[in-house]
């Protein structure tokens, strides 16, 4: 009976750490646990977890045990569960910083995405481990300072070392080693938009009208005019072949997030930003302001999710207006629909006149996919759950139609007009890459990039057309609108306009580490043939996506290197 009831850490344990490689699935196990890293983050953190259950194991009074157990163990391993199941991933830091900015919002996509079923599975086995745990008897005290001195080593280690993976360890571990990250980022949420004031700029005489279409997690790999074999894009696909639109190929998208990629297109800037330049930085709006444009601001979406309502309100913008002005039922996953939305857009074009800045932000493609499209439209059938892949193209339909006639009624009333259009960021689809786009995937980070010239035509156009296939990112939105206008940028910005003859980007980024998403550090870099390097800028580690290859941050090509430093000291 003693041998047993001594036995019940090991089995509590063992059990424990079978069931989190079973959240992993086979193919995932397969793909990662080969390796190296893997195996030295994981048989660290399940130590960690045997100190945990064995200092748990200590306590005598029932209620205490069952309290503790279910925050120590229970809880991570339902909510880093359910999480693996939809992002193939563990919390980031910048989860929890969410949350506490707005529990109700994650609550809410969080009681859309439980899967019931593995809550029960984790639920009893785990469980089922506290109740063997809690019969086991120490047979020795001294273990306890032992026990605390290996946790908080590991942790310690964990948190700061560059071979530190949070994906590579036990679930238990994951979530308190991102709990703690979030805490020891020191996340500056009490910086606000301060940017310096421009003089007035005059424009090249006949400047032309700009419509700046910001989408929502379009994904380049699943649109006809890129090559997708479903026609989720004829209308574009038309004006491509009869030569009036230029998809750049090669384009990247600045943040897998909305809070990332929007603002900072909108100044020219890139990540890393952890001073929050941003905030300082003129926008594209103070541009045209000062040059004697009328700005337009017009979002399907609300803008007041991530305080997109009060980073560009400074005076610059003569309308500002977000979903809420065409519908009542917007949040978070759902704006305006965009097909209502447009012709309000014709009508302020027109009560504004020449010249303009229009600015808008569509309600894209956003999960739930299908609610995204209206029945009538729906042409790839059955949507057999709200997120399959038929219910996301069917949103891409949406998309062509709005693009197309925003397009032709440009070229009939205001035809020295370019628009620029560009996702703020893509999506996944399952397997390795998860769903949605909580990582740096390339269907994130890949995105469409379509330039619409003026009808009445535009030498620049030819030039856009000649460059379509170089590296380009989001950022070169600004400086190309402002080399158009006959402006120059007062200061210097990372974007590189598309008619410039002399400059390319050998490199450009896809960062979380920026002031207006919790500066969450980490983030890619792209080079020109699309491969990519993820830094963690917190343990200065870098992996190369291409062979799995994990080095410190100092030992990254110094061309790079330069450039992040750059951008982590700017003032």
């Amino acid at each position: 009976m003693k041998k047993n009831l001594r036995a019940g850490l090991w089995s509590a344990w063992l059990i424990l750490v079978i069931l989190d490689l079973s959240l992993r699935g086979g193919l995932w196990l397969y793909h990662y646990a080969g390796g190296l890293r893997f195996l030295t983050n994981y048989l660290m953190s399940v130590l960690v977890l045997g100190t945990a259950l064995s200092l748990l194991s200590f306590i005598r009074k029932r209620w205490v045990f069952w309290l503790l157990y279910t925050l120590v163990v229970i809880l991570p391993l339902l909510i880093e569960g359910n999480y693996f199941l939809i992002y193939r991933k563990f919390l980031s830091p910048s989860i929890f910083s969410i949350f506490f900015e707005s529990p109700g919002m994650v609550l809410t996509t969080s009681a859309a995405n439980l899967n019931i079923l593995l809550m029960l599975y984790l639920l009893i086995f785990s469980v089922a481990a506290g109740m063997l745990l809690a019969r086991h008897r120490p047979r020795r005290r001294w273990v306890l300072p032992v026990d605390i001195m290996v946790s908080a080593g590991f942790f310690i280690f964990f948190l700061l070392h560059w071979y530190s993976v949070t994906n590579f360890q036990h679930s238990t571990f994951a979530f308190y080693n991102a709990l703690t990250g979030d805490l020891v980022i020191g996340h500056d949420r009490k910086i606000h938009p301060d940017r310096v004031q421009l003089p007035s700029l005059a424009p090249a005489a006949g400047a032309p009208n700009f419509v700046f279409v910001i989408g929502e997690s379009q994904v380049l790999s699943h649109m006809s005019l890129y090559g997708y074999t479903r026609k989720t894009t004829p209308l574009l696909d038309s004006l491509y072949r009869a030569g009036k639109i230029i998809p750049l190929t090669r384009a990247v998208s600045i943040g897998n997030k909305t809070r990332l990629s929007v603002p900072y297109m909108l100044t020219g800037l890139e990540g890393p930003d952890p001073q929050g330049v941003f905030f300082r930085y003129p926008s594209v709006f103070n541009y045209f302001k000062a040059a004697g444009y009328h700005v337009l601001f017009i979002s399907a979406q609300d803008l007041h999710w991530g305080y997109l309502n009060t980073y560009f309100d400074d005076g610059s913008i003569d309308l500002q207006l977000d979903g809420s002005a065409f519908s009542s039922n917007v949040d978070v996953h759902k704006g305006a629909d965009d097909l209502i939305v447009l012709p309000q857009l014709f009508r302020y074009m027109e009560q504004y006149g020449s010249p303009f800045l229009l600015v808008v932000q569509m309600d894209g493609s956003h999960y739930p996919y299908n609610i995204h499209s209206p029945d009538s439209l729906k042409r790839f059938l059955p949507e057999t759950t709200p997120n399959c892949v038929n219910a996301f193209d069917n949103t891409l339909l949406v998309t062509d139609i709005y693009l197309t006639r925003l397009y032709e009624y440009l070229s009939g009333h205001f035809p020295d007009t370019w628009i620029f259009f560009t996702p703020d960021h893509g999506q996944n689809f399952g397997g390795l890459n998860g769903r949605f786009n909580d990582n740096f995937k390339p269907d994130v980070w890949h995105n469409a990039l379509v330039v619409f010239p003026p009808a009445i035509g535009s030498p620049a156009a030819s030039l856009i057309r000649q460059h379509r296939d170089r590296l380009a990112s989001q950022a070169d939105i600004l400086p190309t609108f402002l080399d158009l206008a006959g402006l120059h940028s007062l200061f210097p910005v990372d974007g590189i306009s598309l008619l410039d003859t002399t400059r390319r980007h050998d490199f450009v980024t896809c960062m979380e580490y920026m002031a207006t998403f919790h500066n969450d550090p980490s983030g890619i870099v792209v080079d020109t043939s699309l491969q990519t390097l993820f830094i963690n800028f917190t343990k200065g580690s870098v992996t190369d996506y291409r062979t799995g290859r994990s080095y410190p941050y100092d030992k990254l090509e110094p061309a790079i290197r330069n450039m992040l430093d750059y951008r982590l000291e700017r003032k």
